[in-house]
C-alpha cells in the first residue's frame, strides 16, 4: 500500500467514526428529555406534552448533525467539492469519491420527517440542506419531496426555479468501473424540471425552460432558453411566449 492509499484510507476511517460521535452526540437533547420527563420527573402534563418536546429537541437534532457533519467532518475528513474527473472504484480515491457521494444520505434521511410541511419543506428546509453540503442553488428554488439531487459541487440551480416529485439531477455517472465526474450541471433561473426527469451529467437548462414529466437528456446536451421540452430524449415541443414579469 502506498502512502497516499494508506492517507485516504486513514480519511475514510475518521470520517466514518467522527460521522457515527456526530450522529450519537446530536441526539443527547432527546436523551436528555427522555431522562428527565419521563424517568426523573414522571408528569401527566409531561407526558401529554412529550410530542411537542420531542419533535423541538428531533428539530434541534436535525439542525446540528446536518451544520457540524456538513461544515466540521466533511471539511476535515473528506473532498468537499468534487473535482471533475475519472475514478476507479476500488481505489483508495474512489472510496473517498464514492463515500462524498453518499454523505448527505444520513441528514437527508433525518429531514424526511418534516415532508407533512410541504411548501416549508420545498422552499426552505430541503434547499436549506443541500447546500449545507454542496449543492449551489439559487434564490425561491422549490424542490419537491423524494427528489435526488447531488451535492458534490456538479450542480448548479438558478433562482427561481422548480425541481419536480422525485427527479433526479446527477453531476456523476457510472461508466464500467469508474466514476466519471462532471461536466457539471446547470439549471438556469425560472426553469421548471417535471416530476420523474433524469438530468445528466453536463447538461445545460436555458432560462426559463419547462421540462415535462418523465423526460431526459443525453449527458453533455445544452438546451436553449425558453423552450417547452418533453420525451427520452426530450425533443424541443414548441417556444415560451416572452411574457415574463419583472422580478
Amino acid at each position: 500500500m502506498s502512502f497516499k492509499d494508506f492517507l485516504n484510507t486513514l480519511r475514510l476511517i475518521s470520517y466514518i467514526v467522527l460521522t457515527l460521535l456526530v450522529l450519537i452526540a446530536a441526539f443527547i437533547p432527546e436523551g436528555w428529555l427522555f431522562y428527565f420527563y419521563v424517568i426523573e420527573k414522571p408528569h401527566m402534563v409531561h407526558f401529554l406534552l412529550s410530542p411537542l418536546y420531542f419533535f423541538i429537541a428531533y428539530c434541534l437534532t436535525v439542525l446540528l448533525f446536518g451544520i457540524i457533519h456538513s461544515q466540521v467532518v466533511i471539511r476535515l475528513t473528506l473532498p468537499y467539492r468534487l473535482k471533475e474527473g475519472h475514478y476507479k472504484h476500488h481505489s483508495s480515491e474512489g472510496r473517498l469519491v464514492a463515500m462524498r457521494l453518499s454523505a448527505d444520505g444520513i441528514f437527508k434521511s433525518m429531514i424526511k420527517v418534516f415532508t407533512f410541511l410541504p411548501f416549508v419543506w420545498g422552499i426552505f428546509i430541503f434547499p436549506y440542506g443541500l447546500r449545507l453540503y454542496g449543492l449551489k442553488c439559487g434564490k425561491n428554488v422549490h424542490i419537491a419531496t423524494k427528489t435526488w439531487i447531488d451535492t458534490s459541487g456538479m450542480v448548479e440551480i438558478g433562482d427561481n426555479c422548480f425541481i419536480g416529485w422525485n427527479s433526479a439531477i446527477s453531476g456523476h455517472a457510472n461508466e464500467g468501473r469508474e466514476f466519471v465526474l462532471g461536466p457539471p450541471v446547470k439549471i438556469k433561473k425560472n426553469s421548471t424540471i417535471g416530476s420523474l426527469s433524469i438530468i445528466a451529467p453536463g447538461v445545460e437548462i436555458g432560462e426559463n425552460s419547462i421540462i415535462g414529466a418523465l423526460s431526459g437528456f443525453k449527458k453533455g446536451t445544452k438546451i436553449p432558453p425558453n423552450g417547452i421540452w418533453v420525451g427520452t430524449p426530450a425533443k424541443l415541443i414548441r417556444m415560451r411566449e416572452k411574457k415574463l414579469k419583472k422580478e
